[in-house]
């Protein structure tokens, strides 16, 4: 939350405090949650302050939605950093550290050059943000500039603010949970460099894979369901609170194979994964869940631009928004789909990796970017094998088109 006019007060007082992490919690949640449920936020005030509620509640998705709202309101630089802002700590309490950064990181981008007025907010929340992640050289400067910055304006609330959060530097860095830190030992040894695996992941004493946030409890959630469901999948070695460890499988992802067979592993895997009922599957990845995170990555300015294919580097984000919601399917081929069926998310052996999106969707989700990857890496050869190994002969290539389209926005 940005500490600015129109901050969360009522008549009966304050609605938050700051707890010893520097992280708001609501004084009164009772009070609070009932002021909530009487909200009709109908301006872009009211929406960011109903937003800013449901966050002080643990209400996250509310909170977003109620968010974005505001943002699609904002008729200022200096509004719009300030939602980037509280954007941001939405996330940043929900466990999303990487996608709190983000929007943090270009509140202090824009504030610097439109909006200075607001920049100590930025600086401030940024320097928090890096903190609870460990990164304290540039979490203390962040902070000492954010100091700076108050002094210079002579407000002695917002100056001991900042002075307190340069106190707790030292305790801010959110501790691994027991059970992992003891796993780990005490001088554990973290590398992100690594082969073939997605983002948000860590080689931990070249042992375990280690994931942190709401995804990598996604993905627990859905490992744990498809351990004997016939699909190999990697070990898991230890969940606590919101860190998942995942032994070493040992073998490479099929993005690294130099010879043929890529498509093969990749059509049988899939022909099992899709075969499992799908009344069993309590995940829901259907057009109606994922277009609307779609939105939300549009409207919060989540979307890489330069990860988007060629033929549509002359799209906007909202744009492919648009062309998905005009050209949806009228129905979906629904199976346990995974979400993100790459050639990188399978390992030698068959193994299923990041099953975090895992849930019912319509099959092509999935056909369309094994395809268009195998396709980009491997040639047309291995796309033949994979409809071969599958077991179809005629795809519908609008559907594949579609998907295909509609991961640019993730």
């Amino acid at each position: 939350m940005v500490n600015v006019p129109g901050q969360a007060v009522d008549r009966d007082g304050p609605l938050y405090r700051f707890d010893e992490r520097e992280r708001m919690i609501p004084v009164d949640p009772q009070r609070l949650a009932a002021r909530l449920a009487k909200a009709e936020p109908v301006d872009f005030a009211g929406f960011r302050q109903t937003g800013i509620e449901a966050m002080l509640l643990g209400r996250y998705d509310q909170a977003l939605d109620l968010l974005d709202r505001a943002l699609e309101l904002v008729d200022t630089e200096e509004r719009r950093i300030t939602v980037w802002i509280n954007l941001g700590d939405v996330y940043r309490y929900q466990g999303d550290a990487a996608t709190a950064e983000t929007l943090y990181r270009r509140a202090v981008e824009h504030a610097r050059v439109a909006a200075p007025d607001v920049l100590s907010y930025a600086v401030q929340h940024l320097g928090k943000a890096l903190a609870e992640q460990d990164q304290l050289t540039e979490a203390h400067a962040l902070l000492r500039e954010a100091l700076d910055l108050r002094t210079a304006e002579g407000d002695a609330e917002l100056i001991e603010s900042t002075r307190v959060a340069l106190e707790r530097l030292p305790a801010l860095p959110i501790p691994l949970p027991p059970t992992v830190a003891t796993l780990l030992g005490d001088a554990p040894t973290w590398s992100a460099e690594h082969e073939g695996r997605s983002g948000g992941v860590a080689f931990v004493n070249e042992t375990y894979w280690v994931k942190r946030g709401p995804k990598a409890a996604a993905e627990h959630e859905r490992l744990n369901w498809l351990r004997d469901r016939g699909i190999r999948l990697p070990a898991v070695v230890a969940f606590d609170g919101d860190v998942l460890v995942l032994a070493d499988a040992g073998a490479a992802s099929l993005a690294a194979r130099t010879g043929p067979g890529a498509g093969t592993v990749m059509g049988e895997l899939l022909r099992g994964l899709h075969s499992i009922p799908v009344a069993e599957c309590p995940f829901d990845g259907r057009l109606d869940v994922v277009l609307t995170q779609a939105r939300r990555q549009v409207v919060e300015g989540l979307v890489d631009l330069d990860d988007f294919e060629e033929e549509n580097r002359d799209l906007t984000p909202g744009d492919v928004l648009a062309q998905l919601l005009s050209e949806r399917p009228a129905q979906e081929d629904l199976v346990v789909a995974h979400g993100d069926f790459t050639p990188p998310n399978v390992l030698e052996g068959a193994i299923l990796l990041d099953v975090g999106a895992l849930g019912v969707a319509d099959r092509y989700r999935d056909l369309a970017l094994a395809v268009r990857d195998l396709r980009d890496d491997f040639g047309e050869g291995e796309v033949t094998a994979f409809f071969a190994a599958y077991g179809l002969t005629e795809p519908d290539h609008r559907r594949l088109e579609y998907y295909r389209l509609l991961d640019e926005l993730f």
